[in-house]
């Protein structure tokens, strides 16, 4: 049995997730709540709570499911989604408690490696050949942390080959990865291996995942390829929105940065978090939807779909430079009600689907506003109401729903 993990340095929310994944992929068999929490160095009430946090990271961002049976814990998925979670997982604890994956993973991995077959157990020289062929495809900045990484990540490897746990890649996602710059060198560096082929497409979707979002290099097909899409993309979305970016240079560098990175969790089934998505969906329904239709050729010439979460942080992206580019500042806007019903919910849905702009609207009953008047820096009073309407210096519409007047609304807004 392990030491107390109670000396050890208390670790973060974070960290202490980080830690609980690792020891459910290095176990051999399904984990208790009692060694998991020994393991981690906390009380039980706390590791379930991290468990159960866990479970809504793995199965949001990986598909994945942590299952509990007769007491015991198991994370269950298909092989990629499992290679992927350890993926980000193991580089968060590297970076988040070093000291614990030394003590537990580390050391689990050694111990099982121990297990193998002698043909599998390949000499430390090998394995650094394998590394100093592959390092140089990363950034060198980065150069010890990926040593470290990459020698954990083959050990665990060839342990998985020898279980017969290799990942399945559909004929899409083999094209995808084989048009990688990575790809032949990936393939020239374990060609002594007999790994399955499957293998050397996981390591090149590795590889691709550590080298982080790079500058378009022009010596690269696929960057080219990309390079040219993304201004189609911004060319596209101007012409849908009727907004245009006088500097599109520095917004079509974040597009690709962007783009690169959610292409790959498109093609492999990766999730991605965002707490925007709601927010997006209700005020800037205008905003999403050019950004849906822009992004129809380019997901046509992919042969991906993003998802909703994902088209939401493309739509942020050119919000934020829209505003940028024309100094927009947020309207503020007033819907004078009664109750708040459903007749006012229904007319600020309308008002957000006239105009891109962010709007701030607020509402406010109709006694206030005859008592009192708008608040501060308001550029918009509407209201679906018949009304005696005081003196005011905005303008002050009465409408009906459906929207009769959307031009003048908009040209109020947008002026």
């Amino acid at each position: 049995m392990s030491p107390p993990t109670s000396q050890a340095p208390a670790l973060s929310a974070s960290g202490r997730r980080s830690h609980l994944l690792l020891q459910l992929y290095s176990a051999t068999g399904p984990c208790s709540l009692t060694q998991l929490a020994h393991q981690c160095g906390t009380d039980p009430a706390t590791t379930q709570r991290d468990l159960a946090q866990l479970e809504a990271e793995i199965g949001t961002l990986y598909r994945l499911a942590l299952r509990r049976r007769e007491a015991e814990y198991r994370i269950e998925g298909n092989i990629l989604s499992h290679r992927l979670c350890l993926f980000d997982g193991l580089r968060r604890a590297l970076r988040l408690c070093p000291a614990r994956v030394e003590r537990d993973f580390t050391a689990a991995l050694t111990q099982q490696w121990h297990t193998l077959p002698p043909a599998l157990q390949f000499p430390p020289s090998r394995l650094t050949d394998a590394l100093e062929r592959l390092l140089p495809l990363l950034p060198v900045q980065r150069a010890e942390s990926n040593r470290q990484f990459l020698t954990l990540w083959l050990h665990y490897l060839l342990l998985q080959c020898h279980r017969q746990q290799t990942p399945a890649f559909n004929q899409h996602q083999r094209q995808w990865l084989s048009q990688k710059q990575a790809y032949p060198a990936v393939q020239a560096a374990f060609r002594d291996w007999s790994l399955p082929a499957s293998e050397v497409f996981g390591l090149t979707l590795l590889i691709s995942q550590l080298k982080h979002p790079q500058p378009a290099d022009p010596s690269s097909a696929a960057d080219r390829r990309l390079s040219q899409a993304v201004e189609r993309l911004i060319s596209r979305f101007a012409q849908l929105s009727g907004k245009m970016f006088p500097q599109e240079g520095p917004l079509a560098e974040q597009l690709f940065f962007h783009l690169n990175t959610a292409l790959e969790r498109c093609h492999f089934h990766m999730g991605v978090d965002s707490s925007l998505q709601s927010e997006v969906e209700e005020k800037y329904p205008c905003l999403l939807r050019a950004t849906r239709a822009a992004m129809i050729p380019l997901e046509a010439e992919y042969r991906i779909r993003f998802s909703r979460k994902e088209m939401g942080l493309i739509a942020v992206i050119f919000g934020a430079w829209l505003m940028q580019e024309t100094d927009l500042q947020e309207k503020q806007v007033v819907i004078l009600s009664q109750s708040e019903g459903e007749q006012e919910r229904k007319l600020e849905l309308q008002i957000r689907e006239l105009t891109l702009l962010p709007l701030n609207i607020k509402f406010q009953s109709v006694t206030e506003f005859q008592a009192r008047g708008a608040p501060k820096n308001t550029v918009l009073v509407i209201t679906p109401f018949q009304m005696q309407l005081p003196l005011y210096s905005p303008p002050l519409l009465q409408v009906r729903i459906p929207l009769p007047q959307r031009q003048r609304i908009r040209d109020l807004l947008e002026s």
